[in-house]
């Protein structure tokens, strides 16, 4: 009997430890999927905050984005955004920059923009309402993406001066100098992503080009110079005033006090590749170390190369011009190039403007025509009429009358190139930080 009892009792302890055995597994099991859960949420938030992160910076990349675009704009570029028609460039003059010059881009419609604190340049996004990227949104605390020259404070007073600006030559050492090439813009923008917010301060300069230009008037063949014309290879600035010829150019030659050098990069004021170049009239002809180089060793070269792009490069500008007719516009600030003929109807007659041009055929030049920066012509080329150029021309066919009829004048700039093409290959990137 009492080996019964004992047995039942032995039973009965080994049902209560298995019991408790697995309320101590059950109560395991719980922490432990407790703590997954805790886990498991956590890494969520921290993947849900990553990610807003990034997006952000995203976003603020876009801002900059919408910014470089818009200084590729020529003035005047007017876009019709969210109800309003606006000028949506954003660009100070580049040859007489203003060193207190400064643009504020909003996300905010043109008719709702905060009044200016000073002398500043407000502009409104260019971004559709229906799905803004919030960048620059003053509504939700954020400052504006802000647009300015680079400046290093020489004299510590405080004040910006046109010759504390910051300007990048990539034939200069070190590069970033006060003197010449490309200025530095600085962009500055903060950008928003579900309360994930970042900033990125960046330099960009637009796209520099090396300037392989070695005449003020470059040919392929012989060229007359017989008419009233004005030829002058010494190196002149951006500045120079339109209708400028010889002995009024003088003051605007960068050389020191006509000494001719090449350090101010001064040229020959007529180059072929072997064939005369003949004057006569009443031309005036002007250049360092001469006038003139008829050498049969002079190569000619393709307009990239005077350009210092690859061929590459080259085609994208080329299929992507501003303008494909001298009847386009009357004023063209940009990359013009015509497929074929630009003569008849088609001729440059009166226009003005800045950039390129590059005829992949003949060229008639009449009326008061005013360029700076490039022409490139890879047939014949003539010009009647008072034609004036600060920058080059270069013309692989005929110009045995290009100047014999013609009031025409071509005075050498390597700013006047680099700027005014330069101007319109877009930016590159110098400099990249987070704020």
């Amino acid at each position: 009997m009492n080996r019964t009892i004992r047995v039942e009792r032995e039973r009965s302890d080994q049902r209560g430890m298995a019991l408790i055995s697995l309320l101590v597994i059950l109560a395991a099991l719980t922490v432990l999927s407790m703590g997954l859960m805790v886990f498991s949420s956590t890494e969520v938030r921290i993947a849900d905050n990553q990610r807003n992160h990034t997006d952000a910076l995203y976003v603020t990349e876009s801002g900059i984005e919408e910014v470089v675009a818009r200084m590729q704009l020529a003035p005047g570029t007017n876009v019709t955004v969210n109800g309003s028609t606006f000028d949506a460039s954003i660009r100070d003059d580049p040859t007489a920059p203003d060193p207190n010059w400064r643009a504020e881009v909003y996300l905010t419609d043109a008719g709702s923009l905060p009044a200016p604190g000073g002398t500043e340049t407000i502009l409104a996004t260019v971004q559709p309402n229906g799905a803004w990227l919030q960048y620059g949104d003053a509504a939700n605390g954020m400052d504006p993406i802000v647009v300015e020259h680079k400046w290093v404070d020489l004299n510590a007073d405080g004040l910006r001066t046109t010759d504390e600006l910051v300007r990048y030559d990539a034939n200069r050492f070190p590069p970033e100098n006060f003197v010449s090439g490309q200025l530095v813009e600085v962009i500055t923008a903060t950008g928003l992503s579900n309360g994930s917010q970042r900033q990125i301060r960046q330099e960009v300069i637009r796209t520099p080009l090396t300037v392989n230009v070695l005449a003020a008037i470059t040919c392929d063949n012989g060229v007359d110079l017989t008419g009233n014309m004005t030829g002058c290879g010494h190196n002149h600035d951006i500045a120079t005033p339109v209708g400028t010829k010889i002995p009024a150019c003088y003051p605007w030659e960068l050389c020191n006090f006509r000494s001719l050098d090449a350090t101010a990069r001064c040229l020959v004021g007529v180059m072929t590749t072997g064939d005369d170049a003949s004057t006569g009239g009443s031309s005036d002809l002007e250049g360092f170390p001469a006038w003139a180089d008829t050498s049969s060793s002079n190569t000619f070269f393709d307009v990239h190369e005077y350009l210092g792009l690859t061929l590459a490069q080259w085609n994208e500008i080329r299929n992507n011009p501003d303008y494909t007719s001298a009847n386009d516009a009357a004023n063209m600030n940009g990359i013009v190039v015509v497929e074929g003929d630009a003569t008849s109807g088609e001729k440059f007659n009166g226009n003005t403007g800045t950039g390129l041009i590059y005829v992949n055929g003949d060229m008639d030049i009449g009326g008061n025509f005013q360029w700076r920066g490039l022409i490139y012509v890879e047939g014949d080329c003539k010009i009647v009429g008072t034609g004036w150029l600060l920058g080059a021309m270069i013309v692989r066919g005929s110009t045995t009358d290009a100047f014999a009829a013609g009031n025409s004048t071509i005075l050498f700039s390597q700013e006047a190139i680099s700027t005014y093409v330069g101007m319109n290959l877009g930016y590159q990137t110098l400099a990249w930080s987070e704020q």
